[in-house]
């Protein structure tokens, strides 16, 4: 995600008079979005062609990804030395959050709710929230709802790759194919296996949903253990994690970053865990307590890792995540970048659709818990 600036700013004229625009601020950072330029102009059509009403403004927002990142963490808000890196707002997206009803953004200043009185409802275009939350959404009046699921499809696709090449031994395979030398290697099933995942939102769907495709047990953390999960044998209320982790052949973390969250895979978590067993990553950083792997890993305790996400992005070269054995290390990239704006800008016309129809949004986010 680059910092260099955005291209100049293009505003389509303003609707009639006797027509009321609803204003809508596109405001990610361009550089996120690969897709060629044609296909993002569709996409602003296809938003357009929803209500004449609608005004679509072109004035993107982009924080350094140090502030970023940092702002993603529960309990940024109050750090003062944060807002000593948020970029100065130019007149025209001053302009643009003064006008704005509705925003789609990675990003919003601090106090936006003070710079953008008709603002009504902010899109994400990523799963996480911490760095809105951070900006004071939601608020009573302000509705936030989130890109979850969006990535379900390519995130389980990256994991099975992950362990199936753990299973499967491909490291060894592909050592014993640069040393020439014609010996076995053979793997394991998965079939019969459990899979433990942490988290059965939208990538955890998509995985148990695999899972028992490959003819494994799906178990998983809700704290709704009451309601059924489609392609869950069983649930595990997250105070019970360890009960789970004890019985799982493979696990899988792929929940939000709350303060409740922070830390939940430590020495204790990975002990409970089955030796031999495999540990997968793909939802936030902080969720792994980093030492307490590396100890897991080269005591034997677990046969193998894979972190798509770490503690500190980018990775520092020194830091000992690069010599832990039997790891696979990945720079966030576990989603399908092509794709993904693709998948935001569908969420976004159905929820646009919901919201001009009074309806309720896809994935607004719950106040209270941060997720």
């Amino acid at each position: 995600m680059s910092d260099a600036p955005e291209p100049e700013q293009t505003h389509r004229p303003a609707p009639e008079p006797d027509r009321p625009s609803i204003v809508v601020a596109v405001m990610y950072p361009s550089a996120w979005d690969i897709r060629p330029a044609h296909v993002l102009a569709a996409d602003l059509d296809a938003v357009r062609a929803l209500d004449p009403r609608l005004e679509i403004v072109d004035c993107r927002y982009v924080e350094p990804e140090r502030l970023r990142t940092e702002r993603g963490r529960p309990g940024t808000a109050a750090r003062p030395e944060l807002r000593e890196l948020a970029p100065e707002l130019t007149a025209d997206q001053r302009d643009l959050l003064a006008r704005a009803e509705i925003a789609l953004v990675a990003d919003l200043p601090f106090e936006v709710a003070d710079l953008a009185p008709k603002l009504r409802w902010v899109q994400s275009c990523a799963a996480g929230n911490g760095q809105l939350l951070s900006a004071g959404l939601p608020t009573e009046r302000i509705r936030l709802t989130t890109a979850a699921g969006v990535n379900g499809t390519p995130i389980a696709e990256f994991v099975f790759a992950r362990m199936l090449a753990f299973f499967k031994r491909h490291r060894e395979l592909d050592a014993l194919q640069d040393a020439r030398r014609w010996k076995p290697a053979f793997g394991g099933l998965i079939q019969g296996r459990t899979l433990g995942l942490i988290g059965v939102g939208g990538i955890g769907s998509q995985l148990a949903r695999r899972a028992q495709a490959f003819g494994m047990t799906v178990h998983a953390t809700r704290r709704r253990v009451e309601v059924p999960a489609e392609h869950v044998d069983r649930l595990f209320h997250p105070d019970d994690l360890h009960e789970m982790l004890a019985g799982c052949d493979a696990v899988v973390s792929a929940a939000p970053e709350t303060a409740d969250t922070v830390g939940t895979m430590n020495a204790a978590a990975f002990a409970a865990m089955r030796e031999g067993a495999f540990y997968c990553n793909v939802g936030r950083g902080s969720f792994v307590v980093e030492a307490d792997l590396i100890a897991a890993l080269r005591g034997g305790r677990l046969g193998g890792a894979a972190l798509d996400v770490v503690a500190a992005e980018p990775l520092p070269a020194d830091d000992p995540l690069w010599d832990a054995p039997n790891l696979y290390l990945s720079a966030h990239c576990s989603s399908a970048a092509l794709e993904h704006f693709t998948e935001v800008f569908r969420l976004f016309r159905d929820n646009l659709a919901r919201y001009l129809a009074g309806e309720e949004l896809r994935n607004r986010i719950d106040p209270d818990a941060g997720c």
